[in-house]
């Protein structure tokens, strides 16, 4: 990202989301999340993975979130937001309980009338999402998002499965979607090394032979 990509006047509520499990996007969100608050931003990280919720692995939470507030238990979200400690300005929304019927809960229209409330008292949303292609959870929520950053773990996630991003990207199925490559445990000349990698989605560099960027980054997965 740039600055100008994280305006919060254009670019207010990121989705982090991944093609299978263990790539890092819970990971990922949280260290976004983080970062963004050390900058002084108002920053509301939310569980929306609430088939498999694991926020609750980096940050201590209740088993208490969002779901109780889709479900109809809790008429306002506010007694389910949890202060981080150590932080003025950071936020978790946890999943809370796994429900039965998680599908349902995500196309209920409070959760489009929720993220209005809560974009007009943060400066980040920073969602924690289903990965796209398990389930169609994060598919349903998507309309919700200004931005996607999907996240790529190198040499877990199997080559054919760049197609399917590809796809996704192309075809701007997830709103301005940005990838980033984890776990890069080789160096080169671009410099980037240990942890996270390239973004590509917003826009990158040209050269005098442009690649899409799956070219770019297939040397990353050796799983056919």
């Amino acid at each position: 990202f740039t600055m100008a990509d994280l305006d919060p006047k254009l670019c207010k509520t990121i989705f982090v989301t991944s093609s299978i499990p263990k790539e890092g996007k819970t990971f990922f969100a949280v260290n976004f999340a983080t970062t963004l608050a050390f900058t002084g931003k108002k920053v509301l990280l939310v569980g929306l993975d609430i088939r498999s919720p694991r926020i609750g692995e980096y940050i201590d939470i209740p088993n208490i979130g969002i779901t109780s507030y889709l479900a109809g238990n809790y008429n306002s979200v506010t007694d389910l937001l949890i202060k981080v400690p150590g932080y003025d300005n950071f936020t978790v929304l946890p999943s809370g309980i796994i429900p039965p019927n998680p599908a349902e809960l995500l196309m209920s229209s409070k959760l489009k009338s929720l993220f209005e409330q809560l974009k007009s008292d943060y400066d980040y949303i920073i969602v924690d999402t289903a990965p796209v292609s398990l389930v169609t959870d994060t598919f349903l929520i998507s309309s919700n998002a200004d931005a996607f950053i999907y996240v790529m773990r190198a040499n877990h996630l199997e080559k054919k499965m760049l197609h399917y991003a590809d796809t996704l990207y192309t075809e701007k199925k997830l709103p301005k979607m940005q990838v980033v490559l984890n776990d890069v445990e080789q160096k080169s000349s671009y410099g980037y090394g240990y942890g996270y990698g390239y973004g590509y989605g917003f826009g990158y560099g040209q050269d005098e032979t442009p690649k899409k960027w799956t070219d770019r980054v297939k040397g990353f997965f050796t799983k056919k």
